[in-house]
Parts: C-alpha cells; structure tokens; sequence
C-alpha cells in the first residue's frame, strides 16, 4: 500500500477536481496510468499533464465520477472492442480524462504490459502500483524521474488496443521528446 500525500497539490496545479485524485487512487477496480501516474511518482516533475488516462473494470466509476466531481463522459467509436469514453469536468481548459472499459484486473494489466515504453508499463490502483515483472520497479520509477524511456522489444498483445495504435504509439512518442524525454530502442 502506497500514501501519496502530494496529491492535492498535484491536483490543484493541473485544475483537477478537488478530491478527485484521492478518490481515484482509493478506488479498487479504477486504475492511473500515463501521464498522471508519471506527476505521481515524479512530482518536482514541472511538464504538466496532458489529459488524465484510466482503466476502470466498471461503468458505475463514471456514474461516481458525473455525481461527486461533475465529470462527463461520452463514449468514442473505436476500431476495437474495447469501450473507449472521453470524460470532462467544466468548460474551457479542464483536462480530458481518457477511460478503457475493460472487464477484469487481468485485462487491465495486459492493456498496461503491452504498451510499447517501459515508463508506461505501469498501474496504480487502490494504493497500490503494478509493473511489468520484467523491470525492477525502483528503475522504472528512476526512468520517469531522469525522463529516459526505452522501447520495449519483442511481440505484444495488441488484441485490446485500437488498429491505428501505431499511428498513436508516433504520436504520444513525439509528445514525449517535447516533454523532456529520451526515447532509446
């Protein structure tokens, strides 16, 4: 079980809702990954975030999410099975939040394991981070510190990701070089 004490101001340099990132990382069945979890585990970081991306095992965190912070959500069409909702608090600037709809922890961790960098082959839920067995989680941590990602080699189980991954996998490497990051193969 991990205590991120920082959050709230995390949450207040990224205009989040207050509570919102106590609420989440409390929430079993709801996990942060991406660029959020990169400002939790790094947070002298200064790049601020772009959107805020999660995996949630269950419609009803949406529900909760509308209710207690007044998030929205729509659903995406994707070329995949996997549900896709793009959810916002507010009008004007408020950040995105991106959620897979996924149906199990298992599921959730293959999305997260198959991602092609491994700084982003990580989970937090319910206080908890989960990594890729692969990687020590003291060096993938120190990689997101020092802002140093490495392609991670080999086959990958893409069955739950969009067809154009590649074509997003470009992109969001291109946002990372802007951001400060090394990209090595």
């Amino acid at each position: 079980m991990i205590a991120w004490p920082h959050l709230a101001a995390l949450a207040d340099s990224e205009g989040l809702p207050q509570g919102l990132l106590h609420w989440m990382t409390s929430t079993h069945g709801l996990y942060i990954y991406g660029g959020l979890l990169k400002r939790i585990v790094d947070p002298a970081s200064a790049v601020p975030l772009g959107d805020v991306d999660v995996i949630a095992l269950d419609a009803k965190v949406m529900e909760v999410m509308t209710v207690r912070f007044g998030i929205i959500f729509r659903r995406v069409k994707t070329t995949t099975r996997t549900p896709y909702f793009i959810g916002k608090a507010g009008h004007g600037d408020a950040k995105i939040i991106h959620l897979a709809l996924l149906s199990s922890h298992e599921q959730a961790m293959r999305y997260v394991m198959n991602n092609q960098l491994d700084i982003d082959r990580l989970a937090l839920s319910n206080h908890h981070l989960f990594h890729d067995p692969k990687f020590e989680l003291d060096a993938l941590c120190d990689a997101i510190r020092t802002k140093r990602a490495t392609r991670v080699q080999g086959a990958r189980d893409m069955t739950l990701f969009a067809k154009n991954r590649q074509q997003i996998e470009h992109h969001y490497e291109v946002r990372l070089r802007r951001k400060g990051y090394s990209v090595i193969d």
